[in-house]
């Protein structure tokens, strides 16, 4: 990536930023993950949010006194961790949540039927779409952002992100690209899964200067052993609790990132989500050795 390409992308961020709109009158109306239009009347006062992403946005937006309860996750951010919980975020407990009084609940989807439990019961529930690149962080910051009325808060936020990642897109100019993968490996028995094109992961590889070696690959496929042996990655990319997984497979030792102990664990919560710098810098010191 040249220079000139990071000082457009800089300027473009800037540019949304300044355009951003300063007044944050309700009701406000943004789209779902289902393509829908979800209306918020009036300023939310009492919400919950169900998911990682949510609360840290939620925090980041300087909204944290206006957050009653949680999901449970590990990957919550700290600030968050005295609030009153709604059950683990994959179950949460409507009758719980509807004890809180929230008048919008962040994250709560179809696939237990807690947000058409919680539509019917009267609440506003906004849950934004997977994220797979950096500009759906930012589409999903802005989205946010308009729900709670921070829209000025969320441009700030999006250009902080954006200046984070061009400052470190600028450490790994010139450098030789590195053989890349993330897999993910739930059992050290069953193949892995992964991230290929159409996934945030392969852009992160791609930023820091490395190449995915199952860039041919879309989504989340899982594919087998040999198939890691073949295209050979130098540096592994994995959830940290999956790192002894790949390192102590007996079939992947010949892999040249096995081989030598590049096998580095990133958290996903991390990965998408609005400290994405974070994650590309760790993929930059793991692919070039290059620290911030």
């Amino acid at each position: 990536m040249s220079k000139t390409t990071i000082a457009i992308g800089f300027a473009i961020v800037l540019l949304t930023v300044a355009l951003s709109p300063s007044v944050e009158a309700f009701p406000v109306t943004v789209i779902d993950d289902r393509g829908q239009e979800i209306t918020v009347e009036r300023s939310p006062e009492r919400i919950v949010a169900i998911g990682a992403l949510y609360a840290q946005v939620v925090v980041d937006l300087g909204a944290i006194g206006r957050l009653i309860a949680i999901g449970e996750t590990e990957d919550n951010p700290p600030a968050v961790i005295d609030l009153p919980s709604v059950g683990p975020t994959y179950a949460p407990n409507v009758e719980l949540i509807l004890g809180h009084g929230p008048d919008l609940v962040l994250g709560a989807t179809d696939w237990g039927g807690e947000r058409p439990a919680l539509e019917a019961a009267g609440i506003t529930v906004l849950t934004t779409p997977w994220l797979t690149s950096i500009a759906a962080i930012f589409e999903t910051i802005r989205t946010i952002g308009a729900a709670i009325g921070a829209v000025n808060e969320s441009g700030i936020e999006i250009g902080r992100i954006a200046s984070e990642i061009v400052e470190a897109e600028a450490l790994v100019l010139g450098k030789p690209t590195v053989a890349a993968a993330f897999l993910y490996a739930a059992s050290p028995d069953d193949p892995p899964y992964t991230a290929g094109s159409g996934a945030i992961e392969n852009e992160l590889i791609l930023r820091a200067g490395g190449s995915n070696v199952f860039a041919d690959v879309q989504g989340f496929p899982q594919i087998s052993f040999e198939e890691v042996v073949e295209r050979d990655p130098d540096v592994i990319f994995t959830a940290p609790s999956q790192i002894e997984n790949i390192l102590g497979n007996p079939l992947l030792q010949s892999v040249s990132a096995v081989a030598s102990g590049r096998v580095v664990g990133i958290r996903a919560s991390v990965v998408a989500s609005t400290r994405v710098s974070e994650a590309l810098l760790a993929i930059i010191e793991a692919l070039h050795g290059v620290e911030p």
